[in-house]
């Protein structure tokens, strides 16, 4: 890893938040690492395999968020013909295959020359004086580069810098919402799923699970139509306990197992006969833990589409919270209406440059169950990047 300029923005994750506040960051101006733990950029889009971005869109189906929002949809749309907005019940959301969607954000980091990208890296360790985080240390490999960041953005989604500056600036809060496994699955004959084949099928793995047919835990599995027209994605709820990052893999593992049941079981039926499971993404923890910030976004903010003078973008995603013990709970806001998510809720308390985007925001757990999805990560992303942008150069001078 080569040495790095002080007074850079350091942001950690390069999800939908992580590379949507780079971008912001570098043509404000800044000097950008942007640092991944995994092999490649693309977050929760890439490695779960989520092929259908909420957020972007409202009620209407109108583009919520202008400028990277904006940018994102035209450039997948460029990427691909088979990118499309969708309806898909009373929300609007953006059909891509996420391959397309890692190829196209790669892409478009590569063209900022101020941005320089770290994978295969994590941050280890802060140091911080006068309350500001001074130094952090960030190993790749064998190395360990120390840098003297002008600020930092956690974009982790489970916030994991903010963790390491002080646990009690993190909400992590039982019982866990359910976590998400993805499998894509190929071989379907054409409108296999058409409405309302598919209610009925959902319908039918439900009463196997209860029968004993399926394992219990595909007793909230459902498919979705893909890109391809011989596509489908094959979705679980996962249970995530207390100490899920000792055992993602024992978790994954599992309802690998559990998708491939539910293959077999859906060979049985018509259109199904020929598919095969071929692959897999990783476990998608929905809420692994909120930062506390200067504004803490409330269910109340949602409910009632409450506006705010400084926003770090608008969201109209109804709450979609997974609840552990009674499954998916869906509260639509009324037609027509969204609220502003306060760029107060994306500034961590008392520390004087960390920042925060996506799914780790400020909030409780319902409002966060709205806020966390791809549209509104972007739009936080690029509000947190032109902030963070500012404050280093401010620090600097």
């Amino acid at each position: 890893m080569p040495p790095f300029a002080a007074d850079a923005v350091v942001v950690c994750g390069a999800g939908a938040a992580g590379i949507a506040t780079a971008l912001a960051a570098a043509r404000a101006g800044a000097t950008v690492v942007l640092v991944e733990s995994r092999p490649s950029v693309g977050g929760t889009v890439a490695h779960t395999l989520l092929h259908t971005l909420g957020g972007l869109y409202d009620s209407a189906g109108q583009l919520l968020n202008r400028g990277l929002p904006g940018e994102l949809i035209d450039r997948l749309e460029r990427s691909s013909r088979q990118v499309c907005k969708r309806r898909m019940g009373q929300v609007w959301v953006l059909q891509v295959c996420p391959s397309v969607y890692v190829r196209t954000v790669r892409d478009w980091l590569a063209e900022e020359t101020r941005i320089t990208v770290c994978v295969n890296a994590q941050v280890q360790s802060v140091a911080c004086a006068d309350q500001r985080i001074a130094e952090l240390h960030i190993r790749n490999g064998a190395t360990v580069e120390r840098i003297h960041p002008g600020a930092v953005v956690d974009a982790t989604g489970t916030a994991e810098v903010v963790r390491l500056v002080n646990s009690t600036l993190v909400e992590d809060d039982a019982p866990r919402a359910l976590g998400g496994f993805v499998a894509r699955l190929r071989g379907l004959a054409p409108d296999s799923l058409v409405f309302p084949r598919g209610v009925g099928i959902a319908r039918q793995m439900r009463a196997a699970a209860a029968s004993g047919e399926l394992p219990s835990e595909c007793s909230q599995a459902w498919l979705d139509i893909g890109v391809a027209a011989d596509e489908a994605y094959l979705k679980l709820a996962v249970p995530i306990p207390d100490d899920w990052r000792e055992r993602q893999s024992d978790l994954a593992e599992s309802a690998h197992r559990h998708a491939g049941a539910v293959v077999e079981f859906l060979r049985k039926l018509w259109g199904f006969e020929n598919i095969r499971l071929e692959c897999c993404g990783e476990l998608g923890i929905r809420d692994g833990g909120r930062a506390v910030g200067e504004y803490r976004l409330t269910v109340e903010d949602v409910r009632q589409a409450r506006k705010c003078s400084l926003s770090a973008g608008r969201c109209a995603w109804p709450i979609e919270y997974w609840d552990p013990v009674a499954g998916l709970r869906m509260e639509h806001l009324p037609e027509g209406q969204h609220y502003d998510i306060p760029l107060a809720a994306l500034k961590v308390r008392d520390v004087a440059n960390l920042w925060v985007a996506g799914k780790c925001l400020s909030a409780d757990r319902l409002a966060q169950a709205s806020a966390r999805v791809v549209g509104s990560c972007w739009a936080m992303g690029e509000a947190a990047g032109y902030a963070a942008a500012r404050g280093a150069s401010s620090h600097g001078t």
